[in-house]
């Protein structure tokens, strides 16, 4: 499709918004990936579902149409993504990590291609890959099509999660990969002066201890806030995509600090291979942890792998090309 014909049906698209309902297999509150955890060494046919729309009122009211998305994946290799490790002895969260130097090879491989567009019929009219610079699949843009989602109904899109390796030499017992997610409504607004209203983000936010430059948070604050231990600090953002309640980007919005996840856990003891309904599954073999390992009574340390600022600030826009390259659709 010529770049001309690309653009002319966003607009078109976007001059005569549908009202229809793309319903999920199950139910989401927020914008997650349908199989949020998953086994090393499986590559899994996933997806993105959006849970609802925008907000419609001051009160965050959800409501609005989204008429496109946004959705970044960790890439190590173009970029320096943000690690931290919980090695506490009880439970285990993001934000009780500690910032790590270690390269993100000494927890994981492959470091880029975590998630990957997959074409098929799905609620989008216009799906595409977004890359860096060499090529790495980090995520896809896709819209075209307003979908009301007053009613109970999420909209998805296919997405293949990499078959992650945990090294046999690190104490890691997970892996979890936090995704920036913008869910835009109104496409003509752009990201400078947009809402919740207009486009709802799902941010990572490292805020925690180590991470250079945190705490990360908004010019006023929300103490109340749960999507964060403490609430949400007055601080710098992170990046220019981490959302807001107001235009004058004051106050963090809905979907700050609770992004999407990818969870990959270490197959410690092995999987045998089965044979179900004719499908056949392939033995995976054992990965236990090696000596010495401490964390958590000795089961392992729990690994959360940022997208870096840079990255979300030069892949989340959308473009008619890949690699960030044509006609800039939305920024």
């Amino acid at each position: 499709m010529s770049k001309l014909n690309y653009q002319k049906k966003w607009v078109q698209h976007l001059l005569v918004p549908a009202t229809l309902a793309v319903f999920s297999q199950c139910s989401f509150a927020h914008t997650r990936l349908e199989s949020p955890t998953v086994i090393q060494g499986v590559k899994v046919h996933n997806r993105l579902n959006v849970g609802h729309g925008c907000s419609i009122d001051a009160i965050g009211t959800k409501g609005g149409s989204t008429f496109a998305q946004s959705a970044i994946f960790p890439n190590a290799v173009s970029y320096t993504p943000i690690i931290g490790v919980d090695s506490s002895a009880t439970g285990s969260t993001w934000n009780s990590a500690t910032y790590t130097t270690q390269p993100a090879s000494t927890f994981y491989s492959p470091l880029a291609g975590i998630g990957t567009l997959i074409r098929e019929d799905g609620a989008w009219p216009i799906t595409l890959q977004k890359t860096d610079a060499v090529g790495n699949n980090d995520g896809f843009s896709a819209g075209g099509k307003a979908y009301d989602q007053t009613v109970s109904a999420s909209i998805q899109t296919s997405v293949a999660t990499a078959a992650i390796t945990i090294p046999a030499t690190s104490c890691a017992r997970s892996v979890t990969f936090m995704l920036a997610v913008a869910d835009i409504c109104d496409i003509t607004v752009p990201s400078a002066i947009a809402t919740d209203k207009e486009v709802l983000y799902w941010s990572p936010i490292p805020n925690f201890a180590g991470v250079p430059g945190q705490p990360f948070g908004s010019a006023k604050g929300n103490s109340t806030s749960t999507n964060i231990a403490g609430g949400i600090p007055v601080g710098p953002a992170y990046s220019n995509y981490d959302g807001y309640t107001d235009a004058a980007h004051t106050i963090a919005g809905d979907g700050w600090a609770s992004p999407a996840t990818l969870k990959v856990y270490r197959n410690i003891t092995g999987t045998p291979a089965t044979v179900a309904n004719g499908v056949y599954t392939v033995a995976q073999p054992a990965n236990p942890l090696p000596p010495g390992c401490t964390g958590h009574g000795g089961l392992g340390d729990d690994v959360y792998v940022f997208p870096s600022a840079a990255q979300i600030n030069a892949e989340m826009p959308i473009f008619s090309g890949v690699n960030q390259k044509g006609t800039l659709y939305w920024k």
